[in-house]
């Protein structure tokens, strides 16, 4: 476990935030694979990089219980992780979600993530929200077998409800099907999908540059880490 004072971005740097949020339970499977080559390709493109697991941030951590404590204070009544993730994404310049596909959705651990984020909303109901002259990039790898007759629809609505309310433009995400096995995506048979990914992880990487470019004299100056001291938020390193 580590603290964000041993992960976090230095302030100092000038590198453009990219957080790659990793959907699922396991730590080896084709998710983390995906998310190990997002993190090495944004690090080539001299982005500063974080990898979320959200399995390890949601562990331990409580679900958003509809307290509307957030619409009153502008706070959740949680004081956790997912408070320190809120700054992250506020200080992104990019965000890309990783997910399998789980009854045609997400995970339980990604989705309680999801509605812990309800922080956005509250937060522009009092309005308080910080709003950018231009939405900033996401991109979506969503993994699965490709077997399921409901599709991937329940994956990409709440993907992008999240990422417009937290201020991010969601491009139509990338599915990969035919991906069962923890280990599917390595095998040679499979390169053709890994090479699909890479090139939208690329498209996500090009489209991150323009919008820093753009846009970083209108909000340069404005955002700042204001993470609270002592608060953990687990955060993959790659391995």
């Amino acid at each position: 476990m580590n603290t964000p004072s041993d992960l976090l971005p230095d302030q100092g740097t000038d590198r453009p935030l990219v957080l790659v949020v990793q959907g699922s339970p396991r730590s080896d499977g084709n998710c983390a694979a995906l998310a190990l080559e997002a993190f090495n390709a944004c690090e080539v493109a001299d982005l500063e990089t974080i990898i979320v697991s959200a399995f390890d941030l949601m562990s331990g951590t409580e679900p958003c219980n509809g307290c509307l404590t957030c619409v009153a204070t502008g706070k959740c009544a949680h004081e956790d992780g997912v408070a320190t993730l809120v700054d992250m994404l506020n200080e992104a310049s990019g965000l890309l979600w990783i997910t399998p596909v789980y009854f045609s959705s997400v995970p339980a651990c990604l989705k309680g993530l999801i509605d812990r984020l309800q922080i956005f909303w509250a937060q522009r109901q009092r309005g308080t929200a910080l709003i950018f002259p231009q939405r900033r990039p996401a991109s979506a790898l969503i993994v699965g077998s490709g077997q399921d007759p409901f599709g991937t629809q329940a994956v990409t609505l709440p993907l992008t409800s999240v990422s417009n309310i937290a201020e991010f433009t969601l491009s139509e995400p990338t599915v990969l099907s035919g991906l069962d096995d923890v280990d599917a995506l390595l095998r040679e048979e499979n390169a053709h999908k890994l090479d699909k990914a890479r090139a939208t992880i690329q498209i996500f990487i090009k489209n991150v540059r323009e919008w820093d470019t753009a846009m970083r004299s209108s909000y340069e100056g404005l955002l700042r880490w204001d993470v609270t001291e002592g608060t953990d938020l687990p955060i993959s390193e790659p391995r």
